[in-house]
């Protein structure tokens, strides 16, 4: 079969957005390239060297499956960060790689510290709360419960980050919502560290 089109990547193209994003966000910022749907049909192989040769050290995936592609791609022991779809018999060699996941019921969250009990490895977990989106996250009505839960197993969690996924954020006309989402956000924060749970990042 012959082709009848194809795609090229220009990596100095790359090289100058992610210097041109440096320079607006600081050094301090952790950029992450996310490569779901196989890097949005460029290839996550591909992907992986062209960001990492850009000075990228953090890739975010949809899934476990290509979680672990980027793992095998990686020459820079980047860190991986899965957004989404994993299964849960998978823990143990996520936990063991140090592959960061979200944790969006209490479910994957009792299973992650389970497994870290049993390989005696931290799970590195990011808590997604529930904002407006209406998909995935932990509901406001589910914050004492699920502090509670982060307290009395500190030493199994390596608490990545807090984050939450903005519904509508791509259009303007949706500003009021998009604000209402952001509050709910900060009340997440300002609960959680005044139960004197921090996070190593915050992210949405």
């Amino acid at each position: 079969m012959i082709a009848t089109s194809t795609l090229e990547i220009s990596a100095k193209a790359y090289r100058q957005n992610i210097r041109y994003i440096r320079s607006e966000i600081g050094p301090t910022p952790t950029i992450s390239a996310v490569v779901k749907g196989n890097a949005y049909g460029h290839g996550i192989s591909q992907m992986v060297e062209i960001a990492e040769r850009a000075g990228i050290g953090h890739f975010s995936t949809f899934s476990s499956d290509e979680a672990w592609e980027v793992l095998e791609n990686s020459k820079k022991d980047s860190q991986i960060m899965i957004l989404g779809m994993l299964h849960l018999e998978e823990l143990p060699g996520l936990i063991e790689k140090g592959i960061s996941f979200y944790v969006f019921d209490f479910e994957r969250l009792q299973k992650a510290i389970s497994v870290s009990k049993e390989i005696g490895i931290p799970a590195k977990v990011h808590i997604e709360v529930e904002t407006g989106f209406h998909r995935t996250g932990f509901d406001w009505n589910q914050r004492e419960k699920l502090a509670a839960i982060l307290l009395e197993n500190k030493e199994h969690l390596a608490i990545e980050g807090l984050c939450t996924h903005y519904a509508g954020a791509e259009s303007v006309s949706n500003f009021v919502r998009v604000k209402n989402q952001i509050a709910r956000y900060h009340e997440f924060k300002n609960y959680f560290n005044a139960q004197s749970i921090t996070f190593k990042t915050y992210h949405t």
